[in-house]
């Protein structure tokens, strides 16, 4: 029998709000490939307390990054924290010569990732991160209908969501997200975990043209009352609109994504058009597909013969009671089955070098590339 894997995690908190705890710390404490064997906080206090809080009695409990990277009980560390912190908590991981898996992205620039990724290869150790779209059974449902031919030639494709970050509130726990530089933003998560699930689907694109707006550039910071507490000043865009083509085939690709929740109940809608059929997925809630299901529908023919089928696919989980393990699961799966899917640094590079060239083309009027 294969001796599981031992998880040196990164910022799981006491309390039930951090993502590591929605996301992880189900999968990791129910699957036999994988142990919790130590945790890393702030501060050696703050990592004692979550595992006095989650029941994990015999992990080891550290306060900075280089002291869990010379755990010799540590296999693989996780680092699952917001984003301006991913480049100092895993650089040490990775010169500790530890396997390592990092939330998207990667890092708060692509100077940071591709700096990552370098150190990766020179020391040979096995990488993953968190673009787990891919995953939800909606997103590989499609994959596997476009494969199939049935929609023939692909023409064109129309992706839009609302990403819940920017409403013209917002609590201080997400005060970190409004400064452009760090990383961590409407464009970099949930309209990158998207284009990621169009990519896997129907490829990269051949370049992009972009079209940014800060239209919110002030918001309210409220308390859990709705107390506003001050105004904050935000530089990260809330509206975000690209066009390309494809590279397999040449159809054309609009996405858009805008701050917020959606009025019209239309949070999230992909639409795939070929030369036989058509694709559907819309979002049962929140646009963020890394995490909530989605439906799908198949449409063939047209005019009197078209036929519409709602395609089953498998439910991922109970997100909307908080917990969102189960495409993070699969992941897991993927790194514990040594599987092609795994998405490791080098794709989180391009999918850094995508977002930059959308930065790019934005901020010069230019169609860009990035492959």
């Amino acid at each position: 029998m294969t001796q599981s894997k031992r998880i040196g995690l990164v910022g799981l908190s006491a309390g039930g709000s951090s993502w590591a705890s929605r996301s992880h710390l189900s999968y990791l404490n129910s699957n036999p490939n994988y142990t919790i064997t130590a945790l890393q906080n702030s501060s050696k206090e703050s990592a004692e307390a979550a595992a006095k809080a989650w029941n994990l009695p015999n992990v080891s409990t550290y306060g900075d990054p280089e002291s869990l990277a010379r755990d010799p009980n540590v296999d693989i560390i996780a680092v699952s924290v917001n984003v301006p912190q991913h480049y100092k908590l895993t650089k040490p991981a990775i010169e500790a010569g530890k396997d390592i898996f990092v939330e998207w992205p990667l890092a708060k620039n692509l100077a940071e990732a591709e700096e990552l990724y370098k150190l990766a290869q020179e020391k040979g150790v096995k990488t993953m991160v968190g673009l787990q779209a891919r995953y939800n059974p909606s997103v590989i449902k499609a994959r596997e209908i476009v494969k199939s031919g049935k929609l023939g030639r692909i023409l064109q494709t129309t992706m839009f969501g609302h990403g819940l970050l920017y409403s013209p509130q917002i609590p201080p726990s997400y005060e970190y997200t409004l400064p452009v530089e760090n990383g961590a933003n409407l464009l970099t998560v949930p309209f990158a975990h998207a284009v990621d699930g169009l990519a896997y689907v129907l490829g990269e694109l051949e370049s992009v043209s972009a079209t940014l707006g800060n239209l919110r550039p002030e918001l309210s910071v409220i308390d859990g009352d709705g107390k506003e507490l001050r105004k904050a000043k935000k530089t990260a865009h809330d509206v975000v609109s690209v066009t390309g083509t494809l590279v397999e085939g040449g159809g054309v690709v609009e996405i858009t994504y805008m701050g917020g929740i959606s009025r019209t109940d239309r949070n999230f809608y992909w639409e795939i058009n070929g030369t036989e059929g058509s694709l559907l997925l819309e979002a049962v809630t929140f646009g963020h597909i890394q995490m909530y299901e989605l439906t799908v529908k198949l449409i063939l023919g047209d005019g009197e013969a078209k036929k519409v089928e709602d395609v089953q696919v498998e439910k991922p989980g109970e997100p909307d009671k908080g917990d969102h393990s189960f495409n993070v699961g699969k992941a897991w799966d993927a790194w514990a089955e040594n599987s092609e899917d795994i998405v490791d640094f080098k794709h989180a590079v391009l999918r850094h070098k995508m977002v930059d060239a959308i930065y790019r083309s934005a901020e010069k009027g230019t169609k860009e590339k990035y492959l």
